[in-house]
C-alpha cells in the first residue's frame, strides 16, 4: 500500500489543491478561490473545520511560501510561516533532521465575537512531497 501523499486534484481549471498527511487521514484543502478570498478546510477523523479566508493582496504569498519550502533540498532550521491579513488563518512549517515536514495550522472564526472559535492542528508530510505541493499552490494561487 502506498502512503498518502500531497496531491493536486485537477478539474477544468484548478479549483482546489490539498496537502495530505503521510501519518494520518488529515488533509488541508484550499478551495474556491475568488479574487482575494479562498476557503480553507481542515479535515480528518479527529478534526473538521472550514473557513473563508481574506488574503487581500497577499494570496500569492502562500504560493511563494510553498515555493520557498520546495526549494529546500535538505531539512532547514526554524519555521517558515504565512498568516492572513486578518489573522483568521495561519500556516507554518518546520522540518525534522530526518526530512519530516510538520505543518502547524490555525483557523479562527468569529474573531472578537462572543462565540469566537479556534482550531489548531498539525499535519505531517515529507520533504520530497514539497515540490508537488508547491506546484499545486502555484496553479491555485499564482505566485512569483
Amino acid at each position: 500500500m502506498l502512503p498518502l501523499s500531497s496531491g493536486v486534484r485537477c478539474h477544468r481549471r484548478i479549483s482546489l489543491f490539498s496537502i495530505k498527511s503521510t501519518s494520518s487521514d488529515r488533509e488541508l484543502v484550499f478551495l474556491s478561490r475568488d479574487g482575494d478570498y479562498f476557503t480553507i478546510e481542515l479535515k480528518g477523523s479527529a478534526v473538521q473545520a472550514a473557513h473563508a479566508v481574506w488574503a487581500y493582496t497577499d494570496a500569492t504569498g502562500l504560493a511563494d511560501l510553498f515555493a520557498r519550502l520546495a526549494s529546500y533540498d535538505r531539512p532547514w532550521n526554524g519555521d517558515e510561516r504565512w498568516e492572513s491579513i486578518e489573522g483568521e488563518f495561519s500556516l507554518s512549517a518546520r522540518c525534522s533532521p530526518l526530512g519530516e515536514v510538520l505543518f502547524s495550522i490555525r483557523i479562527c472564526g468569529l474573531q472578537g465575537a462572543p462565540e469566537e472559535w479556534k482550531v489548531s492542528a498539525a499535519l505531517a508530510t515529507e520533504l520530497g512531497q514539497l515540490p508537488k505541493v508547491a506546484a499545486g499552490a502555484h496553479r491555485f494561487f499564482g505566485g512569483t
